[in-house]
């Protein structure tokens, strides 16, 4: 009897003691942090990620002045920081030219919502109607659900996508920036000041 009980209340113990033991091991879990990653990989190469996505992507197309740097940019339609970079971008419009290439890397509304914007009779309206719901209490952005898109342009997102990461990209949004001059620059998430800097531009 004495040993049945002996083993019942180790047992327990034992119990209580891995119980204690998980918030502390959650808590150290919690505190973990990883290196901040660079603004622009070490490895990108930006005229690769502007010729594929060129050659093999497509994207919304905002017309600038012959001339001017051509500006191809990355963004999640899921993603609010590709948002708040077009309203950065917004004093350059008309003297810069910019293609919004849809990538899907944040979650399953990321790739019909890109689809849903190539496929539309204006991509630019599109574009913009997009922009403009994102802040929407029920759904981010154009509301998809329930609808099917032309396969070629769900598989242009994905050829987004990959251009992108071939190129050793890994963050959204983010952009390739071919100068007049010929030059191929990377573009990080940049505030308007940021971009006239990098561009000489001015706004």
């Amino acid at each position: 009897m004495t040993h049945s009980f002996n083993r019942r209340s180790f047992l327990a113990a034992a119990g209580a003691l891995a119980a204690a033991a998980l918030p502390a091991a959650h808590a150290a879990e919690k505190k973990r942090e990883w290196p901040k990653m660079p603004d622009v990989p070490t490895d990108f190469n930006p005229e690769r990620c502007f010729v594929e996505l060129a050659e093999k992507g497509e994207g919304v197309v905002f017309e600038g002045p012959k001339g001017a740097p051509v500006v191809r940019i990355v963004f999640d339609p899921q993603c609010q920081w590709c948002v708040w970079e077009y309203n950065q971008l917004k004093p350059f419009l008309g003297k810069v030219t910019f293609i919004w290439h849809p990538v899907a890397v944040l979650n399953p509304n990321s790739e019909p919502q890109g689809a849903a914007i190539l496929s539309a009779a204006d991509p630019k309206a599109k574009f913009l109607e997009h922009e403009a719901h994102f802040r929407d209490e029920k759904f981010k952005g154009l509301d998809i659900r329930g609808q099917e898109f032309p396969w070629e342009k769900r598989v242009k997102v994905w050829e987004n996508s990959k251009a992108f990461r071939r190129a050793a990209g890994n963050s959204v949004p983010f952009g390739a920036i071919q100068m007049p001059d010929g030059r191929y620059i990377a573009m990080p998430q940049s505030t308007t000041a940021e971009f006239a800097k990098l561009t000489g531009v001015k706004y």
